[in-house]
Protein backbone atom coordinates (compact mmCIF):
# COMPACT_ATOMS: atom_id res chain seq x y z
CA UNK A 1 0.00 0.00 0.00
CA UNK A 2 1.49 3.38 -1.02
CA UNK A 3 2.28 6.03 1.57
CA UNK A 4 -0.27 8.37 -0.03
CA UNK A 5 -3.04 5.80 0.43
CA UNK A 6 -1.98 5.12 4.02
CA UNK A 7 -2.07 8.84 4.74
CA UNK A 8 -5.70 8.83 3.56
CA UNK A 9 -6.68 6.82 6.64
CA UNK A 10 -5.15 9.52 8.86
CA UNK A 11 -7.20 12.20 7.13
CA UNK A 12 -10.37 10.09 7.44
CA UNK A 13 -9.75 9.50 11.16
CA UNK A 14 -8.89 13.13 11.88
CA UNK A 15 -11.90 14.45 9.93
CA UNK A 16 -14.25 11.92 11.52
CA UNK A 17 -13.22 12.84 15.07
CA UNK A 18 -13.36 16.60 14.48
CA UNK A 19 -16.72 16.44 12.71
CA UNK A 20 -18.45 14.37 15.38
CA UNK A 21 -17.05 16.15 18.41
CA UNK A 22 -17.67 19.65 17.02
CA UNK A 23 -21.12 18.91 15.58
CA UNK A 24 -22.19 17.15 18.79
CA UNK A 25 -21.19 19.83 21.27
CA UNK A 26 -21.79 23.17 19.52
CA UNK A 27 -25.59 23.12 19.82
CA UNK A 28 -28.21 20.51 20.70
CA UNK A 29 -30.19 21.15 17.49
CA UNK A 30 -27.13 20.48 15.34
CA UNK A 31 -26.40 17.36 17.39
CA UNK A 32 -29.90 16.01 16.72
CA UNK A 33 -29.42 16.36 12.96
CA UNK A 34 -25.86 15.04 12.68
CA UNK A 35 -26.37 11.89 14.77
CA UNK A 36 -29.10 10.48 12.52
CA UNK A 37 -26.65 8.57 10.32
CA UNK A 38 -23.70 8.61 12.73
CA UNK A 39 -23.42 4.83 13.19
CA UNK A 40 -23.49 4.22 9.43
CA UNK A 41 -20.82 6.86 8.78
CA UNK A 42 -18.60 5.42 11.51
CA UNK A 43 -18.94 1.88 10.16
CA UNK A 44 -18.03 2.95 6.61
CA UNK A 45 -15.10 5.09 7.78
CA UNK A 46 -13.58 2.43 10.03
CA UNK A 47 -14.06 -0.27 7.40
CA UNK A 48 -12.10 1.92 4.96
CA UNK A 49 -9.35 2.74 7.48
CA UNK A 50 -8.96 -0.91 8.47
CA UNK A 51 -8.75 -2.01 4.82
CA UNK A 52 -6.03 0.60 4.17
CA UNK A 53 -3.87 -0.34 7.17
CA UNK A 54 -4.34 -4.08 7.49
CA UNK A 55 -2.12 -6.81 6.09
CA UNK A 56 -4.54 -9.63 5.32
CA UNK A 57 -1.86 -12.31 5.74
CA UNK A 58 -1.09 -11.13 9.27
CA UNK A 59 -4.73 -10.52 10.23
CA UNK A 60 -5.82 -12.54 13.30
CA UNK A 61 -8.52 -14.83 11.95
CA UNK A 62 -10.42 -15.22 15.24
CA UNK A 63 -10.77 -11.46 15.78
CA UNK A 64 -11.75 -10.86 12.16
CA UNK A 65 -14.29 -13.66 12.45
CA UNK A 66 -15.71 -12.09 15.61
CA UNK A 67 -16.28 -8.80 13.76
CA UNK A 68 -17.94 -10.50 10.79
CA UNK A 69 -20.13 -12.65 13.06
CA UNK A 70 -21.18 -9.57 15.07
CA UNK A 71 -22.44 -7.90 11.90
CA UNK A 72 -24.19 -11.06 10.64
CA UNK A 73 -25.81 -12.08 13.94
CA UNK A 74 -26.91 -8.48 14.64
CA UNK A 75 -28.58 -8.42 11.23
CA UNK A 76 -30.29 -11.77 11.79
CA UNK A 77 -31.55 -10.63 15.20
CA UNK A 78 -32.87 -7.44 13.61
CA UNK A 79 -34.88 -9.49 11.11
CA UNK A 80 -36.17 -11.93 13.75
CA UNK A 81 -37.39 -9.41 16.32
CA UNK A 82 -38.22 -6.45 14.07
CA UNK A 83 -35.73 -4.10 15.70
CA UNK A 84 -35.01 -0.61 14.38
CA UNK A 85 -32.80 -0.82 11.28
CA UNK A 86 -29.94 1.21 12.71
CA UNK A 87 -29.72 -0.91 15.86
CA UNK A 88 -27.40 -3.53 14.35
CA UNK A 89 -24.80 -0.85 13.64
CA UNK A 90 -24.17 -0.10 17.33
CA UNK A 91 -22.49 -3.46 18.15
CA UNK A 92 -21.10 -3.68 14.61
CA UNK A 93 -19.41 -0.28 14.99
CA UNK A 94 -18.05 -1.26 18.39
CA UNK A 95 -16.65 -4.56 17.11
CA UNK A 96 -15.05 -2.92 14.08
CA UNK A 97 -13.50 -0.10 16.12
CA UNK A 98 -12.05 -2.52 18.66
CA UNK A 99 -10.59 -4.55 15.81
CA UNK A 100 -9.26 -1.43 14.07
CA UNK A 101 -7.58 -0.19 17.26
CA UNK A 102 -4.89 -2.80 16.59
CA UNK A 103 -4.05 -1.52 13.11
CA UNK A 104 -4.69 2.20 12.72
CA UNK A 105 -1.36 3.99 13.37
CA UNK A 106 -0.86 6.12 16.44
CA UNK A 107 0.18 9.28 14.59
CA UNK A 108 1.39 11.95 16.99
CA UNK A 109 0.43 14.86 14.73
CA UNK A 110 -3.12 13.56 14.31
CA UNK A 111 -3.35 12.99 18.06
CA UNK A 112 -2.30 16.56 18.80
CA UNK A 113 -4.93 17.92 16.40
CA UNK A 114 -7.88 15.86 17.63
CA UNK A 115 -7.03 16.24 21.31
CA UNK A 116 -6.53 19.98 20.79
CA UNK A 117 -9.93 20.34 19.12
CA UNK A 118 -11.59 18.35 21.91
CA UNK A 119 -9.89 20.53 24.51
CA UNK A 120 -10.79 23.85 22.86
CA UNK A 121 -14.50 23.10 22.97
CA UNK A 122 -14.39 23.40 26.76
CA UNK A 123 -14.13 27.19 26.43
CA UNK A 124 -17.45 27.25 24.53
CA UNK A 125 -19.04 25.36 27.42
CA UNK A 126 -17.30 27.36 30.14
CA UNK A 127 -18.49 30.64 28.61
CA UNK A 128 -22.19 29.74 28.12
CA UNK A 129 -24.60 27.52 30.02
CA UNK A 130 -25.95 24.65 27.91
CA UNK A 131 -28.99 23.40 29.82
CA UNK A 132 -30.57 22.19 26.57
CA UNK A 133 -28.25 19.16 26.64
CA UNK A 134 -29.65 17.99 29.97
CA UNK A 135 -27.76 16.98 33.10
CA UNK A 136 -26.27 13.70 31.94
CA UNK A 137 -25.08 14.70 28.47
CA UNK A 138 -23.61 17.94 29.83
CA UNK A 139 -21.58 15.91 32.31
CA UNK A 140 -20.32 13.62 29.55
CA UNK A 141 -19.41 16.69 27.48
CA UNK A 142 -17.29 18.16 30.29
CA UNK A 143 -15.69 14.77 30.85
CA UNK A 144 -14.84 14.56 27.14
CA UNK A 145 -13.20 17.99 27.14
CA UNK A 146 -11.21 17.11 30.25
CA UNK A 147 -9.89 13.82 28.84
CA UNK A 148 -8.87 15.49 25.57
CA UNK A 149 -7.45 18.48 27.42
CA UNK A 150 -5.30 16.41 29.78
CA UNK A 151 -3.61 14.60 26.88
CA UNK A 152 -3.25 17.78 24.81
CA UNK A 153 -1.61 19.53 27.77
CA UNK A 154 0.90 16.69 28.02
CA UNK A 155 1.80 17.09 24.33
CA UNK A 156 2.26 20.84 24.90
CA UNK A 157 4.37 20.16 27.98
CA UNK A 158 6.66 17.81 26.02
CA UNK A 159 6.99 20.17 23.04
CA UNK A 160 7.58 23.37 25.01
CA UNK A 161 9.31 21.72 27.98
CA UNK A 162 7.20 23.68 30.47
CA UNK A 163 7.12 21.78 33.76
CA UNK A 164 4.52 24.03 35.41
CA UNK A 165 1.83 22.67 33.07
CA UNK A 166 1.37 19.85 35.59
CA UNK A 167 -0.49 22.40 37.75
CA UNK A 168 -2.83 23.12 34.82
CA UNK A 169 -3.48 19.36 34.61
CA UNK A 170 -4.69 19.41 38.20
CA UNK A 171 -6.70 22.62 37.74
CA UNK A 172 -8.50 21.21 34.68
CA UNK A 173 -9.42 18.07 36.62
CA UNK A 174 -10.79 20.02 39.60
CA UNK A 175 -12.71 22.55 37.47
CA UNK A 176 -14.30 19.73 35.43
CA UNK A 177 -15.55 18.02 38.58
CA UNK A 178 -16.98 21.34 39.82
CA UNK A 179 -18.80 21.94 36.53
CA UNK A 180 -20.24 18.41 36.62
CA UNK A 181 -21.47 19.09 40.17
CA UNK A 182 -23.01 22.41 39.08
CA UNK A 183 -24.88 20.61 36.29
CA UNK A 184 -25.94 17.89 38.80
CA UNK A 185 -24.22 15.32 36.53
CA UNK A 186 -23.51 12.82 39.28
CA UNK A 187 -22.22 9.90 37.23
CA UNK A 188 -19.84 12.16 35.28
CA UNK A 189 -18.59 13.81 38.49
CA UNK A 190 -17.89 10.42 40.09
CA UNK A 191 -16.20 9.18 36.91
CA UNK A 192 -13.96 12.25 36.86
CA UNK A 193 -13.04 11.62 40.51
CA UNK A 194 -12.18 8.05 39.57
CA UNK A 195 -10.01 9.39 36.74
CA UNK A 196 -7.72 10.99 39.31
CA UNK A 197 -7.39 7.71 41.20
CA UNK A 198 -6.74 5.76 38.00
CA UNK A 199 -4.06 8.24 36.94
CA UNK A 200 -2.24 7.60 40.21
CA UNK A 201 -2.37 3.78 40.07
CA UNK A 202 -1.80 3.18 36.34
CA UNK A 203 2.02 2.88 36.51
CA UNK A 204 1.56 -0.06 38.89
CA UNK A 205 -1.35 -1.58 36.93
CA UNK A 206 0.52 -1.55 33.60
CA UNK A 207 3.18 -3.95 34.96
CA UNK A 208 0.84 -6.25 36.92
CA UNK A 209 -1.20 -9.03 35.29
CA UNK A 210 -3.37 -9.43 38.39
CA UNK A 211 -4.25 -5.72 38.67
CA UNK A 212 -4.81 -5.46 34.91
CA UNK A 213 -7.23 -8.39 34.93
CA UNK A 214 -9.00 -7.03 38.00
CA UNK A 215 -9.57 -3.66 36.32
CA UNK A 216 -10.77 -5.26 33.09
CA UNK A 217 -13.24 -7.64 34.77
CA UNK A 218 -14.67 -4.96 37.08
CA UNK A 219 -15.14 -2.47 34.23
CA UNK A 220 -16.88 -4.99 31.93
CA UNK A 221 -18.75 -7.74 33.80
CA UNK A 222 -18.85 -5.56 36.91
CA UNK A 223 -21.08 -3.19 34.97
CA UNK A 224 -23.73 -5.92 34.66
CA UNK A 225 -23.41 -6.90 38.32
CA UNK A 226 -23.85 -3.25 39.24
CA UNK A 227 -27.30 -3.18 37.60
CA UNK A 228 -28.33 -6.21 39.66
CA UNK A 229 -27.06 -4.53 42.83
CA UNK A 230 -28.95 -1.35 41.95
CA UNK A 231 -32.18 -3.29 41.45
CA UNK A 232 -31.78 -4.92 44.87
CA UNK A 233 -30.98 -1.53 46.42
CA UNK A 234 -34.23 -0.17 44.99
CA UNK A 235 -36.19 -2.99 46.60
CA UNK A 236 -34.81 -2.16 50.06
CA UNK A 237 -36.54 1.23 50.07
CA UNK A 238 -33.32 3.10 50.89
CA UNK A 239 -33.49 6.65 49.56
CA UNK A 240 -30.52 9.03 49.79
CA UNK A 241 -30.27 12.39 48.05
CA UNK A 242 -27.04 13.32 46.25
CA UNK A 243 -26.93 16.75 44.55
CA UNK A 244 -30.65 17.26 45.24
CA UNK A 245 -31.58 14.04 43.45
CA UNK A 246 -32.40 10.62 44.84
CA UNK A 247 -29.70 8.00 44.47
CA UNK A 248 -32.53 5.82 43.13
CA UNK A 249 -32.93 7.75 39.90
CA UNK A 250 -35.45 5.35 38.35
CA UNK A 251 -32.79 3.24 36.67
CA UNK A 252 -33.56 0.41 39.08
CA UNK A 253 -37.05 0.10 37.53
CA UNK A 254 -35.70 0.35 33.98
CA UNK A 255 -33.02 -2.29 34.58
CA UNK A 256 -35.44 -4.59 36.40
CA UNK A 257 -37.83 -4.45 33.44
CA UNK A 258 -35.06 -4.95 30.88
CA UNK A 259 -33.55 -7.94 32.69
CA UNK A 260 -36.99 -9.54 32.99
CA UNK A 261 -37.70 -9.07 29.28
CA UNK A 262 -34.20 -10.18 28.25
CA UNK A 263 -34.59 -13.51 30.07
CA UNK A 264 -37.49 -14.24 27.70
CA UNK A 265 -35.28 -13.60 24.63
CA UNK A 266 -31.67 -14.32 25.68
CA UNK A 267 -30.40 -15.31 22.22
CA UNK A 268 -31.81 -12.52 20.06
CA UNK A 269 -32.21 -9.87 22.74
CA UNK A 270 -35.26 -7.62 22.99
CA UNK A 271 -34.32 -5.23 20.17
CA UNK A 272 -34.38 -1.45 20.13
CA UNK A 273 -38.05 -1.18 19.16
CA UNK A 274 -39.18 -2.56 22.54
CA UNK A 275 -41.75 -0.31 24.26
CA UNK A 276 -40.76 0.50 27.83
CA UNK A 277 -43.33 0.33 30.61
CA UNK A 278 -41.19 1.97 33.30
CA UNK A 279 -39.95 4.92 31.20
CA UNK A 280 -41.37 7.06 28.39
CA UNK A 281 -38.50 6.33 25.95
CA UNK A 282 -36.31 3.30 25.30
CA UNK A 283 -33.05 4.06 27.12
CA UNK A 284 -30.87 1.41 28.77
CA UNK A 285 -28.49 3.74 30.68
CA UNK A 286 -25.69 1.14 30.78
CA UNK A 287 -23.28 0.41 27.93
CA UNK A 288 -22.59 -3.28 28.55
CA UNK A 289 -26.21 -4.02 29.48
CA UNK A 290 -27.36 -2.29 26.29
CA UNK A 291 -25.34 -4.67 24.12
CA UNK A 292 -26.59 -7.68 26.09
CA UNK A 293 -30.33 -7.00 26.40
CA UNK A 294 -30.84 -5.31 23.02
CA UNK A 295 -28.70 -7.61 20.86
CA UNK A 296 -28.62 -10.89 22.77
CA UNK A 297 -26.00 -13.06 24.41
CA UNK A 298 -24.23 -14.10 21.18
CA UNK A 299 -23.53 -10.54 20.05
CA UNK A 300 -22.62 -9.59 23.61
CA UNK A 301 -20.08 -12.44 23.82
CA UNK A 302 -18.47 -11.43 20.51
CA UNK A 303 -18.18 -7.72 21.36
CA UNK A 304 -17.00 -8.47 24.91
CA UNK A 305 -14.33 -10.82 23.56
CA UNK A 306 -12.96 -8.02 21.35
CA UNK A 307 -13.26 -5.45 24.14
CA UNK A 308 -11.40 -7.59 26.68
CA UNK A 309 -8.78 -8.48 24.06
CA UNK A 310 -8.08 -4.79 23.38
CA UNK A 311 -8.24 -3.77 27.03
CA UNK A 312 -5.70 -6.44 27.95
CA UNK A 313 -3.41 -5.33 25.13
CA UNK A 314 -3.70 -1.69 26.19
CA UNK A 315 -3.66 -2.16 29.99
CA UNK A 316 -0.96 -4.75 30.64
CA UNK A 317 1.96 -3.18 28.79
CA UNK A 318 4.58 -5.18 30.76
CA UNK A 319 6.45 -1.92 31.24
CA UNK A 320 5.94 1.44 32.92
CA UNK A 321 3.52 3.47 30.80
CA UNK A 322 4.48 6.85 29.36
CA UNK A 323 2.63 9.90 30.69
CA UNK A 324 0.41 10.13 27.59
CA UNK A 325 -0.40 6.41 27.87
CA UNK A 326 -1.08 6.85 31.57
CA UNK A 327 -3.60 9.61 30.84
CA UNK A 328 -5.17 7.65 27.98
CA UNK A 329 -5.54 4.37 29.90
CA UNK A 330 -7.10 6.25 32.81
CA UNK A 331 -9.44 7.89 30.27
CA UNK A 332 -10.48 4.55 28.78
CA UNK A 333 -11.52 3.20 32.18
CA UNK A 334 -13.16 6.50 33.08
CA UNK A 335 -15.45 6.01 30.07
CA UNK A 336 -16.18 2.44 31.09
CA UNK A 337 -17.01 3.67 34.61
CA UNK A 338 -19.33 6.37 33.23
CA UNK A 339 -21.04 3.64 31.20
CA UNK A 340 -22.27 2.04 34.42
CA UNK A 341 -24.94 4.77 34.33
CA UNK A 342 -25.01 5.77 30.65
CA UNK A 343 -24.71 4.06 27.25
CA UNK A 344 -21.52 6.10 26.92
CA UNK A 345 -18.70 4.45 25.04
CA UNK A 346 -20.85 2.34 22.66
CA UNK A 347 -22.60 5.22 20.85
CA UNK A 348 -21.39 8.26 18.85
CA UNK A 349 -19.77 10.65 19.50
CA UNK A 350 -18.43 8.96 22.63
CA UNK A 351 -17.42 5.78 20.80
CA UNK A 352 -15.04 7.86 18.65
CA UNK A 353 -13.54 9.43 21.76
CA UNK A 354 -13.18 5.98 23.36
CA UNK A 355 -11.33 4.77 20.26
CA UNK A 356 -9.10 7.86 20.22
CA UNK A 357 -8.01 7.11 23.79
CA UNK A 358 -7.33 3.45 22.97
CA UNK A 359 -5.29 4.55 19.96
CA UNK A 360 -2.90 6.54 22.17
CA UNK A 361 -1.67 3.43 23.97
CA UNK A 362 1.04 0.89 23.32
CA UNK A 363 2.17 1.81 19.81
CA UNK A 364 5.22 3.52 18.41
CA UNK A 365 4.33 7.13 17.73
CA UNK A 366 4.61 8.23 14.10
CA UNK A 367 4.85 11.76 12.81
CA UNK A 368 4.20 11.67 9.07
CA UNK A 369 0.94 12.95 7.66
Amino acid sequence: MSEKVKNASKYIYCSLFIWFIVSSFITQKFYGVTTKYATLIIFAAFAAMTAININIREMPKIEAGAVILTVIVSGINLALIGSNKGAMLVPSDMALMLFAARYIPNDIRVNKIIMGVGAMLMFWWYAWIHWEYGFNMSGLAFMTFMLCGEIFLEYVKKDLEVACIRYVHFLLWIVTILFCVCYHARSAAMSCLLYGVLWLVMPRVSVSKVLSWFLIVVSTFGSLLFTAFYIMLGKTGIDINILYKSILSGRQDIWNELWGEFLKHPITGIGSSYKMKSFFIFEVHNGMLDILVVHGIVVFALVTYLLIKRLWEKTFLNRTCTTVERLAIAGVYTWLAASFFENGFIVPPYSIIFFALLNQIGKREQSSM
